[in-house]
């Protein structure tokens, strides 16, 4: 049975690969962070190693193996710590590439197929893309090498043409909010709420559901959000400095936050627009019903604009402090009320 929710085009296509004996050597699943192309790259190898009638059963031996992360012939390729800092590192190396191809040389230690999954190809450096192109231009037999990425435009286009392209979309919040329901909480309403703040991430989706703590420091963001929303220039300022001194400090927590000002600003637009039943951040409806109330929907979606074109000056490494307070100066001026 396939663990993977959501994906059903893409499960139906490799069933029948499997079904037919047509599955290619490599593939690149591409799709945003938590949407799910970690699941199913491991229903992948439990399929290709599964002894059951129709695989992946997940209930033989071998399927267990891979769940459990103790399969031989299964392998996960990532960022590593560095044992000289003691911090995570920003690229795959050429020795990890090397390691692999050392070990996709010899036959499956006692599974069917070799199975390695590179998560966050587009993290390899460039002498340990090519290393591993060689081995993807000749795939040894019963290997079958599996890459994941955020973004297909971020590999390398040689690497890209050699392997089976499936793209993950995000998934329809009424699918999440079921899978949730069904497994994870007794709470509906909860469920729908992070379902729709999920973005269609089931992996977010689940995490969330299931640490309550995720919940709490988003519901605390966006509280400065709003206060920065109702904040004059100098107060928007003072925000802009400490988000771009954080940008140096870990970058990804403050694209994230980011993310929520753009959650925030696209439900506002939505509601500006007649369509409150699509708002994500559901509990903060009366703030973002006050603020729709207030603004033009031109206004509302010059801002989703112009926070997004902050997201993507700051991916480009932009003087954050820049792009920051840019932002504030282009927030319409509001008082939000919370009745």
């Amino acid at each position: 049975m396939w663990k993977t929710v959501g994906h059903d085009k893409a499960v139906h296509a490799l069933s029948q690969a499997l079904t037919d004996n047509r599955m290619s050597h490599a593939f690149l699943i591409t799709g945003s962070s938590r949407v799910g192309k970690m699941s199913l790259a491991m229903d992948m190898a439990r399929a290709l190693n599964c002894v059951g009638d129709v695989p992946p059963c997940g209930v033989c031996g071998q399927c267990r193996r891979v769940t459990d992360d103790l399969h031989p012939d299964v392998r996960v390729i990532g960022l590593e710590m560095d044992s000289d800092t003691g911090r995570l590192r920003t690229v795959i190396s050429i020795e990890q590439v090397r390691d692999v191809q050392r070990d996709v040389s010899l036959k499956p230690y006692e599974g069917r197929h070799r199975v390695v999954i590179f998560d966050g190809v587009e993290k390899l450096r460039e002498e340990a893309a090519n290393s591993l192109l060689k081995t993807l231009e000749e795939p040894p037999d019963q290997v079958v090498i599996i890459l994941l990425a955020s973004n297909a435009g971020d590999v390398l286009p040689t690497i890209l043409s050699r392997c089976r392209r499936i793209d993950l979309r995000p998934i329809g919040a009424e699918i999440i909010a079921d899978h949730l329901y069904r497994l994870y909480t007794t709470d509906r309403q909860l469920a729908e709420e992070v379902a729709r703040l999920s973005g269609g991430r089931m992996g977010w989706a689940i995490q969330a559901t299931q640490e309550p703590e995720m919940l709490q420091a988003i519901s605390d963001r966006l509280d400065t959000v709003e206060q920065t929303v109702s904040s004059n220039l100098e107060g928007r300022f003072e925000y802009a400095e400490q988000l771009a001194r954080r940008f140096t400090q870990g970058r990804a927590e403050v694209l994230e936050e980011l993310d929520l000002w753009l959650g925030w600003w696209r439900d506002v637009m939505v509601i500006s627009e007649g369509k409150p039943e699509l708002v994500w951040n559901v509990s903060r409806s009366a703030a973002l019903k006050s603020t729709a109330e207030a603004l033009r929907t031109s206004q509302a979606a010059a801002t989703v604009k112009a926070v997004q074109r902050a997201i993507d000056l700051l991916q480009r490494n932009v003087n954050p402090r820049l792009v920051i307070e840019e932002l504030m100066l282009e927030l319409p001026n509001v008082v939000i009320t919370q009745a």
